[in-house]
Parts: C-alpha cells; structure tokens; sequence
C-alpha cells in the first residue's frame, strides 16, 4: 500500500511540475506576442491604438502586470528607449485612473494597481538616467524630462503605499540621479543627502556608502565644492571597495561609471 501511494505521489508531483512548466511557456509566448504587436504598432505611429491593445488584455491586475513586463522588454529586448517612455507613461496613467476607480469597492486592487504604477515609474526612470552608460541605449532629452517626472511619482508613491525604509532611500536616490542629469544641483543633493539619511534608518550601510558617494558627486558636478566632492566620493569608493559582497563591488563600479559620463558632459 505504501509503494502504491509513493507511486500515486510522484505522478502528481510530476503532473504539477508539467503543468507549472506549460503555464510557463504559455505566459512566455503571451508576453512575446504582447511585445510583437506593440512594437508593429508603435512602428505605425498609433501609440494610442498601442496602449488601447494593452489595456484589452484582461483584468486590470493583468493590464499592470502587462505593462511592467512590455516597458522592460521595450528597454532591454528592443533597446527602444522612446517607445518604453510612451508606453511606461500609458502604463502609470492606466493603473492610477484605475486605482481610483477601485478605492471605494476594493482597496485591495486599489493598492495593487498604484504598486505597479510606481514599479514602472522606477523603470521609466531608471532606464533613461545616462548614468548607467548602458551598450546600445540612446537617451534623448525629452527622455530624461519623463524619466525626472517618474522619479519624483515614483518617491511620492513609495511614501503614500507606506514602502520600507529601503525602498523610500532607493526612490530618493533615483530622484537624485535624475535631478544631477539635469542639472538640477541643489534638489540632486538634498534628494541624495535623503537618501543616505532614509539608508541608515534602515540599517543598510551598503547603500548609505552608495548614496554618501552620490553626494560627492553631485558636489563635483555641481562645480562648487569639487575638492570636498572628491573627498566624499573617493571615501566612500574606498570603504565600498573593501567589502566583500558582490553588490559592494557592484556599487563600485556603478559609481566610477556615473563619475566618468558626468565628467564628460561637464567638460
């Protein structure tokens, strides 16, 4: 009898994983053509026919999860950084109308929709800061008008959905990013020193490191206090560099690679 149920167990395990696997592949292909059809779309010109096909492809929890995996895929797959903006936009604005739609009859859904709304406000904005140096990546300056825009929706809804500490220091930093790139020095260093701030509440050092390097950055492409920037940056690059972990030297790189783009463009 016990053979019998080992038996009967290992063919549903394998009947589970089968079906898991299908539902796998089948939402992979659903994801690719989702993409395929958008981007013949937006070929056309037709970027509001785009968003409509997206806002047809079921529930609204299915929508946002749509429009957060299409604007990674416009930017990583496609390399496509004008169409991601206008799709990403299309995206926040179909999660925030519809939030306010479910506040009364499901605040559930409600806040679902508003975290999707800031996932690609995070995306939007990340993905058109010049400071990552990405390969194949064209950034115009209307992009990164959209990207500032969704840094500062993406900080006002990690505060009003009540994120973690890290989550509100990680939103300060994009804010920052985007400011300096704009050569908006002032907000970029407040929005850093913030970062650093909300970082130690958290007990994250790593990044409180990561955001006190930002700081001196932005002293150094502001062009006041390049000397104290340098002192900031070049400490914090050394205290980062003698950590072990593989994001420590991540963020290594990332700073050296943000410093030698801003120095390019200040020259």
């Amino acid at each position: 009898m016990m053979r019998k149920t080992c038996c009967a167990a290992t063919l549903l395990l394998a009947i589970l994983v089968s079906l898991a696997t299908a539902g796998q592949e089948n939402e992979q292909l659903r994801r690719e053509k989702t993409l395929t059809d958008v981007m013949s779309l937006l070929a056309r010109g037709d970027s509001f026919q785009a968003a409509e096909y997206v806002n047809r492809l079921g529930s609204p929890e299915e929508v946002a999860s749509a429009y957060v995996d299409l604007v990674k895929d416009l930017y990583w797959k496609q390399r496509a950084v004008s169409h991601m903006v206008t799709m990403a936009k299309a995206g926040i604005l179909y999660c925030l109308t519809m939030a306010l739609e479910a506040d009364e009859q499901n605040p559930e859904l409600a806040v679902e929709l508003r975290s999707a709304a800031k996932t690609n406000a995070a995306n939007l904005a990340s993905f058109t800061w010049p400071g990552w140096d990405e390969d194949g990546i064209t950034i115009e300056e209307a992009d990164m008008e959209a990207g500032l825009d969704a840094a500062r929706l993406n900080l006002r809804l990690a505060k009003q959905l009540g994120k973690d500490a890290l989550r509100v220091s990680t939103a300060y930093w994009t804010l920052g990013a985007q400011c300096m790139a704009a050569s908006r020095h002032d907000e970029a260093l407040e929005a850093f020193f913030l970062s650093k701030e909300t970082a130690r509440e958290a007990r994250e050092p790593l990044y409180e490191l990561l955001a006190s390097g930002y700081v001196g950055l932005a002293k150094m492409v502001e062009g006041r206090r390049t000397a104290e920037g340098r002192r900031d940056f070049n400490d914090a690059v050394e205290q980062l560099g003698k950590l072990e972990s593989d994001d420590a030297q991540f963020f290594v790189q990332q700073l050296k690679t943000a410093l030698e783009v801003f120095s390019q463009e200040s020259d």
